[in-house]
């Protein structure tokens, strides 16, 4: 490997060599007859190719080398014709004899490599042979060797959901970066791995958009005439050049042609087509930013319990807010990469014809190198981006958890605590961060230096045409504006590609949590609940959070229509977890839940829980009014309907009593209210929804024995006719009812009424 490195780089010196050699001999005057464009194409583009043939040795770890061997032998091939064509030295000529020299070396050079080349590869073939021969199973099914067999499955298997774990820090980045890995290896190249992006780029495409579409069209008959601008006002100034060469000292003004080039400059300025594109360009990325934004959103909000009990609110929201930044997925299209494209083919022909093949070649040169600086940077850049990012998430994770939770950081006096941690996850942000930019910065300088000396070479080229009176003085000058018109598409190739690279990692995220499904959703063919009665029964439920251990086993009991359910027992026993089936916020694992002979499964998930009424355990209140906050069981409720549930609810007195009444904030998750106005007022909630099916999960539980009397009442009407599931543990909230069932580590272990239960002293 080290001896094809030494010989490649031997190769492209003996180029070099040649090149300086003929250099040195035109500036000394030694050489009497031009050196041939042909020759200098020859030259010039043989540094490239075995210079960009060494950087890729040079870049790789593991090498194919069959390519390169026949590259080598190309190689050697052509040179060894050109050797053959070219006239034979004159004698006495020392220099002209080193041209054989130098194309013979090259040739052994090329020759050596080549032989190496096949020996490597041949080398690594019998090495992978007698690898595979060793890792072959003694017993395979059917000649199939099983991987699998005696081996746990891996978690990288499962769908990977875009949720962080409470703990993941840099695990998790590094699970997203091997699921990258694997995923490319499975598309086998990275077009195939970018065609997984296309959800997101219809989201991004103005799809359905009129308005949008109508700017679409007048943007590409824009950028149409931008790109003849850019060539229309360097050659404008040129022929104004030549014009005043013309007519220098005889007072005449070409006002023609500087009345035309003062119109390109116009158009192709800010106040002329880009305005236009500007004003185009708007609706396109608003629509972008907003299908994303609401894809991603109601995505979330229709995915099942289980992915939320996981899920880390601060997190989702910064992947949503990364993934939006693909609203510029249009832009990157239709303005950097189609123009960029159309922008260099369009130079490259016209400095051709401007002057010579040379200055062509230098630009390619330069194109070729810049592009792959930009690579290379981009490529490390990529690794601390993903860090970069992570670190931005994390710090935004540790700032949501400790607001979020400021009562509990404040009971314990934790705060100190809690802005430590808060300034090491902003002090490793700032740490990801400077290193991204460094080598991003790095990278853009290096680049820029490409472009510097090509300009500086293309000028001095050129110069040198024009003092020998092979072109004329415009034509300098053109070139010289014209450059920038070249260094703009190689700007944007490198600046597209980290671009594009950067909307990738961070919508990295985003497209991991649109393919995530929702554990729990309606069956092809489901139907809506038709509610008839109430009557529900479990037949031998069987549920588990955790295959290791069953929550609810061989669960099966009827509630009768109309009839009140009370569920007792240890704090753990699977109480909760059966209103949570009954809601369907998880699926049975076996067995099934049916609701007037219809299983839950088998009905939309909108009918199912419209059909419910839910107190919760822990209730939580959006950071706005109490009337709204009300109002939200059934938007169409009057205000009358909403302070009327309230009174029954038994809060009516307590909400008046605030300076702002019902306009009165309750902040975030309902800060601001005590527990028990909290769960009155969810209470409240659930008599203003006037379900057919009531669950009460704990709905007393912060609530004064009191209070508790004054609300029994309201209960009773609330209740009266409808199926009701009761959590409980105090004996005033389920003496009461029609059945009560005593849950013990996932199972029924004694059911009846209470005085049935009582004279059993159960």
């Amino acid at each position: 490997m080290l001896l094809g490195i030494f010989l490649e780089t031997f190769t492209d010196t003996l180029e070099i060599g040649q090149a300086v050699r003929y250099a040195f001999q035109q500036f000394q005057g030694l050489e009497q007859r031009n050196v041939s464009q042909d020759f200098q194409v020859y030259i010039g583009g043989s540094i490239f190719i075995w210079g960009t043939v060494t950087v890729n040795l040079l870049g790789k770890s593991r090498r194919v080398w069959y390519p390169y061997a026949a590259i080598w032998i190309l190689g050697a091939l052509l040179e060894t014709c050109i050797l053959i064509i070219n006239d034979s030295p004159k004698s006495g000529e020392l220099y002209s004899s080193l041209d054989p020299a130098l194309q013979v070396s090259r040739i052994v050079c090329l020759l050596i490599l080549a032989g190496s080349g096949f020996c490597f590869s041949t080398t690594c073939r019998l090495f992978r042979q007698s690898v595979d021969e060793e890792n072959q199973p003694l017993l395979s099914a059917h000649g199939r060797a099983d991987a699998d067999y005696a081996s746990v499955a891996s978690d990288d298997d499962q769908d990977l959901l875009i949720v962080d774990d409470e703990d993941d820090g840099p695990n998790r980045t590094k699970e997203l970066k091997e699921k990258q890995r694997k995923r490319l290896q499975e598309c086998g190249s990275w077009m195939a791995y970018l065609r997984d992006f296309k959800l997101l780029a219809k989201l991004a495409w103005p799809s359905g958009n009129r308005s949008a579409k109508i700017c679409l069209a007048i943007l590409i008959v824009v950028i149409l005439a931008d790109r003849a601008l850019n060539l229309l006002v360097p050659r404008q100034l040129g022929i104004i050049t030549d014009k005043l060469s013309a007519v220098h000292e005889t007072g005449e003004i070409p006002i023609r042609e500087i009345g035309l080039w003062m119109l390109y400059v116009w158009l192709s300025s800010y106040a002329g087509l880009h305005a236009i594109t500007q004003f185009c360009q708007l609706p396109i990325e608003q629509h972008a930013y907003r299908k994303i934004g609401t894809t991603a959103f109601g995505h979330i909000m229709n995915l099942s319990m289980e992915f939320h009990s996981n899920k880390h609110s601060g997190e989702l929201m910064a992947a949503i807010g990364q993934g939006q930044h693909l609203y510029r997925l249009c832009d990157f299209i239709f303005l950097d990469v189609g123009p960029m494209i159309f922008d260099l083919i369009i130079a490259l022909i016209y400095v051709t014809l401007l002057f010579d093949a040379s200055i062509t070649l230098i630009m390619i040169l330069v194109g070729v190198g810049y592009t792959c600086i930009g690579t290379k940077s981009t490529s490390w850049a990529m690794q601390r981006r993903r860090r970069y990012n992570q670190a931005q998430r994390n710090e935004s994770k540790v700032q949501n958890e400790s607001i979020g939770n400021w009562q509990t950081v404040a009971h314990f006096n934790m705060a100190a605590y809690e802005c430590d941690q808060y300034s090491k996850a902003v002090e490793e942000h700032n740490i990801a961060r400077g290193r991204y930019y460094m080598v991003h910065y790095a990278g853009y300088a290096a680049q820029n230096l490409i472009l510097l000396l090509g300009q500086l070479s293309a000028a001095l080229l050129a110069a040198y045409r024009v003092s020998r009176g092979d072109a004329p003085v415009g034509n300098f000058i053109t070139l010289v504006t014209y450059w920038h018109t070249i260094e703009a598409p190689l700007t944007s190739v490198s600046f597209s590609v980290r671009q594009l690279s950067q909307m990738l990692i961070d919508s990295e995220r985003l497209l991991e949590l649109l393919r995530t499904q929702p554990s729990v959703a309606d069956r092809s063919g489901a139907k809506p609940l038709l509610l008839t009665q109430g009557r529900i029964e479990f037949d031998n439920v069987r549920f588990s959070y955790d295959v290791r251990k069953a929550s609810l086993d061989d669960v099966s009991f009827v509630a009768e229509a109309g009839k009140t359910i009370a569920l007792v027992g240890e704090t753990g026993g699977g109480k909760s977890t059966i209103l949570k089936l009954l809601f369907r916020y998880y699926d049975v694992s076996s067995g099934g839940i049916k609701i007037d002979g219809q299983d839950v499964r088998n009905v939309t998930l909108s009918s199912l829980r419209a059909a419910f009424g839910m107190v919760p355990q822990d209730p939580s209140l959006f950071n706005t009014s109490i009337m709204e906050n009300v109002r939200y069981a059934r938007m169409e409720a009057t205000d009358e309907e909403v302070i009327e549930a309230c009174r029954a609810a038994a809060v009516h007195d307590r909400i008046v009593s605030f300076p702002d009444g019902y306009q009165s904030t309750v902040g975030e998750r309902g800060v601001k209210l005590s527990g028990g106005e909290l769960q009155r007022i969810a209470i409240a909630r659930a008599i203003l929804r006037d379900p057919r099916i009531v669950l009460l999960d704990e709905a007393t539980s912060m609530i004064d024995a009191e209070t508790e009397a004054a609300i029994q009442k309201a209960f009773k009407r609330l209740t009266k006719g409808r199926t009701t599931f009761v959590v409980a543990h105090r004996l005033s909230t389920i003496q009461d009812a029609d059945l009560i069932l005593v849950v013990q580590n996932g199972q029924i272990v004694e059911k009846g009424t209470h005085e049935q239960l009582y004279a059993l002293n159960a």
